[in-house]
């Protein structure tokens, strides 16, 4: 059995490949298409067939492996049009090819993010949360906070050994746990200075100058202002 990711040029995003005697499954396969040329190159060569490709989240960099014919997006060519062949419900033990997988309902960043665990390999995938690249990016930062308290017990009282984010390096579960905590206290820290404002430019105003947990690329460092927004937007409707 084997456990390999493939890391994209753009923002450090996570591919994984999972392997089992001659079957294998694939995690956000991705993103350019010479890259995921790479990961079909590797398939070949380990002679194995893909029986399943799981997306964490439907974002766009991490489901072009996926593909139908290619398409441009943001000067990168990748792998064509996405596309959903089955859906499942988190929360449940899959039997995908040779692997049992455990389903986790991630929502805050995206409403279907979803964490994949494979015992067998004692590794957990959980798309884009604990990067050590990013920051939270939140359509509700509500549900992220849920998201990350339940991350923080699963590594506190089930750690896997081998947590992979969607962007940024594998780490150990003690190496995460920091990570989520951090995360945390940073929508904490929001939802605490949105509340303190008396009007809405106010509570604007003060999460804008709430600190972000880590540096980022130029690129998503806007994401903090979209994040004050959704905060707003829960205060304020």
């Amino acid at each position: 059995m084997l456990v390999e990711r493939f890391e994209s040029a753009l923002w450090e995003t996570s591919s994984l490949l999972l392997a089992a005697g001659s079957e294998a499954v694939l995690i956000d396969p991705g993103v350019a298409a010479d890259e995921v040329a790479r990961i079909a190159a590797r398939v070949r060569e380990l002679d194995v067939r893909i029986t399943h490709v799981l997306a964490t989240h439907a974002d766009w960099d991490h489901v072009c492996g996926i593909a139908a014919f290619p398409v441009a997006a943001s000067g990168i060519d990748i792998a064509g049009e996405p596309r959903v062949d089955r859906t499942f419900a988190a929360g449940a033990a899959l039997q995908l090819g040779p692997f049992l997988v455990e389903t986790l309902a991630l929502p805050g960043h995206t409403p279907d993010g979803t964490a994949f665990r494979v015992r067998e390999l004692d590794v957990l995938a959980v798309g884009d949360h604990l990067s050590t690249v990013e920051f939270p990016f939140v359509t509700s930062t509500a549900a992220y906070r849920g998201t990350l308290a339940a991350l923080i017990d699963l590594l506190r009282r089930d750690p896997p050994a081998r947590v992979v984010p969607g962007h940024g390096p594998e780490l150990t579960a003690a190496e995460a746990l920091p990570v989520a905590e951090a995360d945390l206290g940073y929508l904490w820290e929001l939802h605490d200075a949105v509340t303190a404002g008396a009007t809405q430019d106010e509570a604007r105003a003060a999460g804008l100058a709430v600190d972000v947990p880590r540096p980022a690329a130029e690129d998503l460092a806007e994401a903090h202002a979209a994040n004050v927004e959704a905060a707003l937007s829960e205060r304020f409707g």
